[in-house]
């Protein structure tokens, strides 16, 4: 966690506002102490971590009872035996449940369509596991990140979402475009950040692929394919869901910077987002604790859709006291 270490502002200079400004940076002092000397985990961390682990166990609980693991990757795999016979990849995959996304998504299944299910669904869990691992290590985070909720969801739905992130971690042109290719909600940080490279990228393995994925089949069933996933979604959790909390949310995103607002822009205000698309915003996750602790609890059984902006809020909040932002260009949504 990146504990504030802003100037001081004239606005807070006022006597009225010194013994706040005190207690916060006593506070900000308290809680940026590592644990041991030379950890990066702080003093601070640990309710965060103990949130995190007890969030994780109600759901590796929950998996262990219902049996369910890489249920993603064995709906993807399905649809892409399909897709190669020739079938509806969109119709009912067996006791799985259906397939609801774009064909490109399925590309990277085909490979693995001779596998037996079991064989699929941990496999992919341990493609995910290992993704999580790779971009903690490339962003230099503790490995307690592995108890995030999201996370932990990513890695049980053996899903492409933690895949897409090393890719969007690790940059460049061919992994930016197999990400968006993958995943089109991995266009949204790309675009606001300008990394511009990747949608040619995109463009050429959408246009090469094109002639083997069922395309007519997907764009005649479009209406129905759509009910689908916002049925499996139920909504989804961002503030999408909720149209009165979009311009909060966006506001939100703007006072915290363009780079920050990047990788949030998908759980915040991406429509019928899911728990493990949280895993996009890892990059800065460590830098708006109050936004992972909101992220965290919506993946309890009980979904709050919107409630990352109660998140992003108090991140705004906590901010601004210590130093309001004066211009766009400080945030670095002008050059």
């Amino acid at each position: 966690m990146q504990y504030l270490r802003l100037k001081e502002s004239p606005a807070c200079r006022a006597a009225q506002c010194a013994p706040m400004r005190g207690t916060i940076d006593r506070l900000a002092k308290i809680l940026g102490r590592p644990i041991v000397p030379g950890s990066r985990t702080r003093l601070g961390d640990l309710p965060m971590i103990a949130w995190f682990a007890t969030i994780t166990t109600f759901i590796l609980f929950g998996a262990v009872i219902n049996w369910s693991w890489g249920w993603d990757a064995v709906i993807y795999t399905d649809a892409a035996r399909a897709l190669l016979a020739g079938g509806d990849a969109w119709a009912l995959a067996g006791a799985s449940g259906k397939f609801a996304g774009p064909p490109p998504s399925l590309i990277p299944y085909l490979p693995f369509t001779w596998l037996p299910d079991p064989v699929v669904a941990i496999g992919w869990m341990a493609v995910a596991a290992g993704c999580a691992v790779y971009v903690l290590r490339q962003l230099r985070l503790p490995m307690w990140w592995l108890l995030f909720p999201p996370i932990t969801i990513a890695v049980l739905t053996g899903g492409t979402a933690l895949p897409v992130t090393a890719l969007l971690v690790r940059g460049g042109a061919v992994a930016d475009g197999a990400a968006i290719a993958f995943r089109p909600y991995a266009a949204v940080p790309l675009a606001v950040l300008g990394r511009w490279r990747g949608f040619v990228a995109a463009a050429l393995i959408l246009v090469l692929t094109a002639p083997f994925l069922d395309w007519p089949r997907y764009v005649a069933n479009l209406g129905a394919i759509s009910a689908t996933f916002a049925d499996q979604t139920k909504g989804g959790q961002s503030a999408a869901s909720v149209p009165w909390l979009i311009p909060i949310a966006a506001i939100c995103l703007l006072l915290l910077g363009r780079r920050r607002a990047a990788w949030l822009l998908v759980p915040a205000l991406w429509p019928l987002t899911q728990g493990y698309y949280n895993v996009i915003a890892l990059p800065v996750i460590a830098e708006v604790p109050l936004v992972a602790l909101a992220i965290a609890a919506n993946n309890l059984p009980e979904v709050i859709p919107g409630l990352i902006v109660v998140g992003l809020l108090g991140q705004v909040v906590a901010e601004q006291i210590r130093q309001p932002v004066r211009s766009l260009r400080t945030l670095g949504w002008q050059r």
